[in-house]
Order: C-alpha cells, then sequence, then structure tokens
C-alpha cells in the first residue's frame, strides 16, 4: 500500500497500473533478496574456495538465479535460504553460508530497498510506455506532502 500510494501521489503513475505492478512487483520481483545477494554469496564462495568456473557455468549461475528469484517470498531470511539453494545447486560448499550469515540481517536493509526501488521502477517503466504517468505530478508541480507537525514547527 506505501508503494502504490507513493507511486500514485508523488510520481504521478496510473493508480491501476501502480495496483497491478507493485503488487506483482512485491511478489515475484525480489532482485536483492534472490538476484543479488545469492549471486555475490555464490562469488565470494567460488574466490574463498579458488574453484574456478568456466563461461557455461556462469551462464548457469545466471540462469539458476533468475529462477530462485521468482520463486522467493518477501520474508525475512529468505535469501539465505536462496544462497543456500543456489550454492548446492551449483556443487558450491554451502558452508560458506555460515561465513556470510552475521552481515546477513545488516545487509538485509539494503536488499529489502533493492526489492522495493526495483518494484517501483518497474511501475514508473510500465506507465511510461503506456503513457499513463501526470507529466505535472512527476514533475513536481503537484506533488503530494505529509501534513505538517504544528506542534513541531512551534517549538523550532
Amino acid at each position: 500500500p506505501v508503494t502504490v500510494s507513493s507511486l500514485t501521489k508523488n510520481l504521478g503513475v496510473d493508480e491501476d497500473v501502480a495496483s497491478f505492478t507493485a503488487g506483482l512487483g512485491a511478489n515475484l520481483g525480489m532482485p536483492g533478496c534472490a538476484g543479488m545477494w545469492p549471486t555475490l554469496v555464490a562469488l565470494f564462495a567460488l574466490n574463498a574456495t579458488g574453484t574456478v568456473f568456466t563461461p557455461g557455468q556462469y551462464v548457469l549461475l545466471v540462469l539458476l538465479t533468475l529462477v530462485v528469484s521468482i520463486g522467493t517470498v518477501g520474508v525475512p531470511g529468505t535469501a539465505t535460504i536462496t544462497a543456500t539453494a543456489l550454492l548446492a545447486a551449483l556443487g558450491l560448499p554451502v558452508e560458506t553460508i555460515a561465513l556470510v550469515a552475521p552481515i546477513s540481517s545488516i545487509v538485509d536493509m539494503g536488499r529489502t530497498a533493492t526489492n522495493v526501488v526495483g518494484a517501483a521502477e518497474a511501475s514508473l517503466i510500465v506507465a511510461r510506455t503506456e503513457s499513463l504517468v501526470d507529466e505535472e505530478v512527476y514533475n513536481g508541480g503537484e506533488a503530494y506532502h505529509l501534513p505538517s507537525n504544528k506542534k513541531a514547527e512551534a517549538a523550532a
């Protein structure tokens, strides 16, 4: 709901487009949790173990990452599970997860932001290609602003 509201009120995206694409992006598009993080963990495992991949194995890494990202849900800890599945599928040591798990919760904030921004960007791109963006709102002419806090302003 927050993403849809931001898209419609701050960027001028048509509400039908925003509600459909943002919802779809939140469910299917997980570039941070299922795209970048498992790939980075796999590349870390490659370097940590001194494994050399062939170009074909790198293509397999990309394809597996795409498949895993479609089936990922937006709950905490999912990125670790997808990274574990990717490591196992590539024949890399799953124990690598133990090395990156301590920083996973810190990095999770960035992954979540990447997921939200990715869904919002997709919504804006779809709305642009369909000419369903209110240009005045998009360019800042009629931006939505949160109500101000009169008490805080008076105290300052």
